[in-house]
């Protein structure tokens, strides 16, 4: 088996916690996709994760939610980063998140997808998480899923009323994919540059 044969492992961060949250179903579909081009997939949901809030202290290293937060970044080769837009930016879970990462993201594409109830789809909290996501040396790719007008986006029962929105998701999917191929190779084969 070639280094491009072995599947690809792209978790999708789920980042919200509000009650009746509309973005567990865009979650849920990026992921069903991930699993249909043959990815492996899980969704890491910062609810069920249950993370203690950033404060440097020795006991949020060894919290469960942590370890396996942190434990599935390390794993994979890629990841997708799913904020609503909250006051034109992404979600505090989120933030805090991050903050909770040491270098599991390091030199690895992430793709940032945003949800709103307005048409444009959480553009601005996303392209603001991608500012975040390179201070963590992640490589965000400039392709997202904006999941816009979202009370109208989804059925009663979770599925998609717009089926247009599964093309865009392909086309992140193919596009993140090709990254952490092209970055799995320079992981493994590549020395880092050296720091002073």
């Amino acid at each position: 088996m070639t280094l491009n044969d072995r599947p690809l492992v792209i978790p999708v961060v789920l980042g919200s916690i509000r009650d009746g949250r509309r973005s567990h179903n865009a979650a849920r579909i990026i992921h069903e996709r991930l699993v249909a081009h043959g990815h492996q997939s899980i969704i890491l949901d910062l609810l069920e994760l249950d993370l203690p809030m950033f404060t440097g202290a020795d006991a949020e290293e060894v919290h469960p939610g942590v370890v396996a937060f942190r434990g599935a970044l390390a794993a994979s080769d890629a990841s997708v980063w799913l904020s609503p837009e909250y006051n034109h930016a992404y979600t505090g879970v989120i933030k805090n998140a991050i903050d909770l990462v040491d270098d599991e993201l390091n030199r690895k594409p992430v793709a940032a997808c945003g949800l709103s109830a307005g048409a444009h789809g959480g553009i601005r909290a996303t392209e603001a998480l991608k500012t975040v996501l390179i201070e963590m040396r992640a490589l965000p790719i400039r392709d997202s899923v904006h999941f816009g007008e979202a009370r109208a986006l989804f059925n009663a029962n979770g599925s998609l009323a717009r089926p247009e929105f599964i093309s865009r998701v392909d086309q992140v999917i193919d596009e993140l994919a090709w990254h952490a191929r092209a970055l799995r190779w320079g992981r493994d084969t590549l020395p880092l540059p050296t720091r002073d």
